[in-house]
């Protein structure tokens, strides 16, 4: 039913990730920014079509049907019941990393982030007026673990407010486990420290590891806890702006709409809005055969480093179509790692370092791409380590 197969050639649309930045990154296959190729379902394109045929594109409620949309799908795909009230409207996940700060945090007191992360962490959190604190990872026998120690230490200092979470990971691929949620919760109320939970990549778990959201775990967490969604990972939407904040605390969410209407974002554009409704009402057999067909990606990678690059490491995925990658055995700073991956293996990932001192000797994959795609970047990385022998 669905051709995960197909490549569009992407160039011809000015899209960022297909297109090179510098000429070190020309005839290099891009895997790097976390975009799919796989065209949008045909729910979607024949939603949009259906407005867009109607030449007013002036100012647009979000009116019950898309609060609907978007707690129908939580409720329906994680067992979430969201209400309506608790669900604020964003551009965007990383324009809400900075209305969390904005609205929390004082100039000078701090936020904690868990590196390797998703570098827009540590950007919001100092272009905002904090400082940033960090709680690194653990790496236990190829999967990443939360150094509860350290967060509990770091989290008696009265001057953290807020911790940025990120579940699932980007991009260790961790979907972190009830326990792991419920240990790092009461950590957290223990010293009013408040959870900003990005879960932009919660629709993309694989096998026995569900995504639970943290704030779903009790009503005392969920009081601490500002959760932030979107379709536009899911349902490979995004050029649209778009994002769902769900914040049941009345006050903290007052006060974080003072934060989004201080810079005039009050409203989406209707292309986001009729893409929100059409993926969160019709998307769902669409989005099963997408993550069936990242499986098979997924275990391909697996597979064929395991086999022809044994020097690589692939580190566990739960979640995301992010496939992070250990290229520490091939002795290279992070300079030529980048340099060997752009001209010699001509695959162009994005860098670990970028997320964190801990992703040093790393790259991450995305691998939302056709099964030729990766079959033919696996191939020129294992081309090009054999010539470094």
């Amino acid at each position: 039913m669905y051709n995960f197969d197909g490549m569009m050639d992407r160039r011809r649309l000015n899209a960022i990730k297909a297109t090179p930045q510098h000429t070190l990154q020309l005839d290099c296959i891009p895997l790097w920014i976390a975009d799919m190729d796989f065209p949008a379902a045909k729910e979607i394109h024949n939603a949009l079509m259906q407005r867009m045929n109607i030449p007013n594109y002036g100012y647009t409620l979000c009116t019950d049907s898309y609060y609907e949309a978007v707690t129908g799908w939580m409720q329906r795909r994680h067992a979430w019941d969201v209400k309506h009230d608790w669900v604020l409207t964003t551009p965007g996940v990383i324009p809400a990393m900075a209305f969390a700060v904005r609205s929390i945090v004082k100039p000078g007191e701090k936020v904690m982030i868990q590196p390797p992360v998703y570098p827009q962490f540590a950007r919001m959190i100092q272009l905002n007026g904090a400082e940033l604190v960090t709680n690194p990872l653990k790496l236990v026998n190829g999967r990443y673990e939360i150094d509860f120690e350290d967060f509990a230490l770091k989290a008696q200092d009265p001057a953290l407010k807020l911790c940025f979470l990120c579940n699932p990971h980007n991009p260790v691929g961790r979907v972190w486990s009830r326990d792991d949620l419920k240990r790092l919760a009461d950590i957290c109320l223990e010293n009013d420290v408040i959870i900003f939970s990005d879960d932009i990549h919660h629709d993309f778990v694989y096998g026995p590891n569900p995504y639970i959201p943290i704030a779903s775990l009790s009503e005392e967490v969920s009081q601490i806890t500002i959760t932030a969604t979107a379709p536009s990972k899911t349902f490979s939407l995004a050029s649209f702006k778009m994002g769902n904040i769900i914040i049941q605390n009345e006050a903290l969410r007052k006060a974080y709409n003072v934060a989004i209407n201080s810079v005039g974002c009050t409203s989406l554009d209707v292309g986001a809005i009729e893409a929100t409704i059409a993926g969160y009402t019709y998307g769902e057999q669409w989005l099963q055969a997408v993550i069936q067909y990242l499986e098979q990606n997924n275990a391909l990678i697996d597979s064929y480093i395991a086999a022809k690059m044994p020097m690589v490491k692939t580190v566990a995925l739960e979640g995301t179509y992010l496939k992070w990658l250990d290229f520490r055995a091939l002795g290279m700073n992070n300079s030529e790692l980048e340099s060997w991956s752009l001209t010699q293996a001509k695959v162009w990932l994005s860098e670990g370092y970028t997320f964190g001192v801990e992703g040093s000797g790393f790259k991450r994959l995305n691998m939302a791409s056709s099964r030729s795609v990766i079959q033919e970047a696996l191939e020129r990385m294992e081309r090009a380590i054999h010539a470094l022998s």
